[in-house]
C-alpha cells in the first residue's frame, strides 16, 4: 500500500477532553496514522483506549490538543455510534435530502434515487416516515444509506453495526463491500472483531497510543504464526479473538497443517482442505 495516495494523515497528535472540574483527561497521545486511498483499516482496543476518538478527529468534530491532522475535509463522510445526534430532518425524505446533489433531480429522479439508497442498506421503508417512528437500528441503516450514497472519498463507520441484528449486519457489510470496490476508502472502527475479516489492515489502541498497526493475520496469529506458542497482539491487549480464529489456534496447538491463517469461516474450511 506505500504507492497509495494518502488521504488523512495524523501526525504525533493527542487529544486532551476537558471535564466539568476543569481537569484534563488524557485521551490520545502521540498518535500517528496514514489513511490511504484503497484501505479497508479495522480499528480496535479495549474499552477507553481511545478507538472511537479516531472518528470524531477524522470527521471534525474533535480538534486535536497537539500534533496534526491533514485531510480532505470534504472528501469525508462517517456514521457515529449515536444515530440520533446526526438526524437533521423530521422524515426520512428530509434526511435524503441532505446528500449532496439530490435536490438537483426531478422529483422523479430523485424518487427512485432515495429507494435505491434505501435498498442498499436493506432499509425498506416509506419516505413520508417520520424519524421518531425508526428503531434505532434503522436510522442507523438511514444514516449509513445517506452516507454511502453521498460516495465519500472516505467512509468512517463507528461501531455500525452494534444497534443491528445479524441479518442487518450483514446487509451492512455487503453495502460497505460494495462502496469500497467502487473506490471508497473504509475506516470502520470496532469491538466485533469478527468484522476484521474485511479488513486488509488493522489498527488497535492501547492506552491512548496505536499499540498495533499490520495485517489482521498478524494481528491475531503473531508475526509468522508466533501464536501457536502462545502470543499475539490481540491477546497482548487483552481482546478476544473471533470463534475462527480460536478454532484455528486449536488446530495449531493440536499439531494440525493450516494452509493458510483463517479469519472467517470460508477460509477456515479452505485451510483445512488438504492441498
Amino acid at each position: 500500500m506505500a504507492n497509495k495516495s494518502v488521504l488523512a494523515s495524523l501526525q504525533r497528535a493527542s487529544v486532551v477532553y476537558r471535564t466539568e472540574n476543569g481537569q484534563g483527561r488524557q485521551v490520545w497521545a502521540d498518535v500517528t496514522l496514514d489513511i490511504r486511498q484503497g484501505d479497508w483499516l479495522v480499528v480496535t482496543g479495549p474499552n477507553g483506549s481511545g478507538k472511537s476518538t479516531l472518528a470524531s478527529v477524522l470527521l471534525g468534530l474533535c480538534p486535536l490538543t497537539a500534533g496534526q491532522l491533514v485531510r480532505d475535509v470534504g472528501r469525508f463522510r462517517g456514521v457515529l455510534q449515536s444515530p440520533d445526534a446526526q438526524c437533521i430532518g423530521d422524515t426520512v425524505e428530509e434526511e435524503l435530502n441532505d446528500i449532496p446533489g439530490a435536490m438537483e433531480l426531478t422529483a422523479e429522479e430523485r424518487a427512485l434515487f432515495y429507494q435505491e439508497a434505501l435498498l442498499a442498506v436493506g432499509l425498506n421503508v416509506a419516505l413520508n416516515r417520520t424519524l421518531h417512528t425508526l428503531s434505532g437500528g434503522q436510522k442507523q441503516l438511514l444514516n449509513l444509506a445517506c452516507a454511502l450514497a453521498s460516495r465519500p472519498a472516505v467512509l468512517v463507520l463507528d461501531e455500525p453495526t452494534a444497534m443491528l441484528d445479524p441479518a442487518s449486519r450483514i446487509e451492512v457489510i455487503q453495502a460497505v463491500r460494495r462502496a469500497h470496490q467502487q473506490g471508497t476508502s473504509i475506516v470502520w472502527i470496532t469491538h466485533r472483531l469478527e468484522e476484521a475479516a474485511e479488513a486488509n489492515r488493522i489498527v488497535a489502541f492501547g492506552g491512548g497510543r496505536v499499540a498495533f498497526e499490520g495485517t489482521p493475520e498478524a494481528f491475531f496469529y503473531g508475526r509468522d504464526g508466533e501464536q501457536a506458542e502462545g502470543s499475539s497482539p490481540c491477546v497482548e491487549l487483552g481482546l478476544e479473538p473471533p470463534f475462527v480464529v480460536q478454532t484455528a489456534w486449536e488446530l495449531l496447538a493440536r499439531g494440525v497443517q493450516l494452509r493458510c491463517y483463517p479469519l472467517d469461516a470460508d477460509q477456515l474450511a479452505e485451510a483445512v482442505t488438504p492441498g
